[in-house]
């Protein structure tokens, strides 16, 4: 990338070496999988590299007490059952809520929707059933809208590489943090594969963020999952208040905060209905 990057002459020039550098990390993730490596049970390495195409989604499910394998009071408990409070006071009791995404132009796209799901419920009681509790799910962005973030996400990108070459690039400059929150938003919001995506993202931005600010960052740990719940001013809110630069390398961990352990995916089964 940052070779590419070096002989870019124009703002195209740098959209597309940024979208090269985002090809290749989701290739060394696939084979990542395919060496057996963070795949979840059931999960197939081609998912890392199967795109969510039209007509599909990819969904998470933000209430822990209908995921499996999620223990009371566990970390990953704690995490979803925050932001599933996050998209309940955003739903405001309605059953489902779409994000509206401002591009660094002004215009708006539609980025991801979050459903509040009705338990099924014992008739004779009137209590859901044993195991299928009311739920809040994220759903992602249509196809169309999904491709257009991406590349917003890579367009915000280049104009801070645009100021590294220029040398005006700052990490602590309010506008360009601005920036580069924005980017990382719009790509969140613009997932492509159904597996393998926060792995991806996080790798794309953690390296993207080093080119332009010559700093590693650390990124809030659950980007992805902020991203699609909080909403663009409260993502915004939490990149503000938790990205920052990695200190020093000593040689003995990775330089970005991991994610915290993910709710179960989910996607549409052609014709409808989900499937794990």
């Amino acid at each position: 990338m940052a070779e590419r990057l070096e002989g870019a002459g124009s703002q195209g020039e740098r959209v597309a070496a940024f979208e090269a550098a985002y090809r290749h990390v989701a290739e060394w993730r696939y084979q990542v999988a395919l060496e057996g490596e963070w795949t979840r049970p059931g999960a197939d390495a081609d998912d890392v590299q199967a795109t969510i195409g039209e007509g599909e989604w990819m969904g998470y499910r933000l209430s822990p007490g209908a995921v499996d394998m999620r223990e009371p009071g566990s970390p990953a408990w704690k995490l979803l059952s925050e932001l599933e409070q996050v998209a309940l006071q955003r739903l405001g009791g309605q059953h489902q809520l779409q994000n509206v995404v401002t591009l660094r132009d002004g215009t708006t796209v539609n980025g991801n929707l979050l459903h509040y799901v009705v338990a099924t419920r014992d008739p004779a009681t009137g209590a859901p059933f044993p195991g299928h509790p009311d739920q809040v799910r994220t759903q992602t962005a249509a196809y169309a809208d999904r491709e257009v973030l991406r590349r917003a996400s890579f367009e915000a990108l280049a104009e801070l590489e645009g100021a590294r070459a220029a040398g005006t690039a700052e990490v602590r400059d309010p506008a360009q943090r601005q920036a580069f929150a924005d980017a990382a938003y719009f790509l969140v919001q613009g997932p492509e594969f159904r597996r393998g995506s926060d792995a991806i993202m996080r790798t794309f931005l953690a390296t993207a963020h080093t080119r332009v600010f010559d700093a590693a960052p650390v990124l809030p740990q659950a980007i992805d999952l902020d991203g699609m719940v909080r909403g663009q001013e409260g993502f915004s809110r939490v990149m503000h208040e938790q990205l920052r630069p990695a200190p020093a390398s000593t040689g003995t961990g990775p330089t970005s905060a991991t994610t915290a352990e993910r709710a179960v995916p989910t996607r549409t089964r052609p014709g409808g209905g989900l499937a794990r």
